[in-house]
């Protein structure tokens, strides 16, 4: 059996903390409800994340409807994997600009002192909130994200972490941490 590759590790893990009801496949409900599960945790009112809401839907609707090849309704892990591969070479649909409006929106709700940066504390409340991994996970991967070691986040390094999580096979790079340790 062939081993599978760093990427595929990292989108099988993508994979799980989107499919929300860990049924194997995404619906456009997983996705959206991301933002529902972060208003929830931020105790702010559903209106209040409607920008990220949007940037999801905007993504189910111009990346992820796309990758259900069979037509069912929704994606499984093999569509998923195989389309965002195809997707991410080729930036099909614009894929980064959605997943950096995206990343814009969370960063924004998540950035509870207004400095336009990620704490520690306000990295690891947001991703808990929307991914419901354990605290932990995120604690680790900031270690791993914050690349000038300022003990913050700043957009450009959520977003190049992103980059290299969605397209890296190397071992070592940085944005392997995004969703806590592969």
């Amino acid at each position: 059996m062939p081993a599978v590759s760093v990427l595929d590790m990292k989108l099988d893990r993508s994979f799980d903390v989107f499919d929300a009801d860990r049924d194997g496949r995404l619906r456009k409900s997983d996705v959206t409800g991301l933002s529902d599960r972060l208003a929830e945790s931020l105790g702010v009112a559903p209106d209040a994340v409607a920008g990220l809401r949007g940037s999801l839907e905007d993504l189910w609707d111009a990346v992820f409807q796309k990758m259900d090849r069979d037509g069912d309704g929704g994606v499984d892990r093999t569509e998923f994997r195989a389309a965002f591969r195809a997707r991410i070479v080729t930036d099909q649909n614009r894929i980064w600009d959605r997943i950096r409006s995206m990343s814009n929106a969370w960063t924004e709700l998540g950035d509870r002192d207004g400095d336009g940066m990620l704490s520690r504390q306000e990295y690891t409340d947001l991703l808990h909130g929307m991914f419901r991994l354990p605290r932990e996970t995120f604690e680790e991967a900031f270690n791993g994200l914050d690349s000038d070691g300022d003990g913050q986040l700043s957009r450009d390094e959520i977003s190049r972490a992103m980059k290299e999580y969605y397209t890296s096979e190397d071992h070592t790079a940085r944005g392997n941490h995004f969703f806590g340790r592969l």
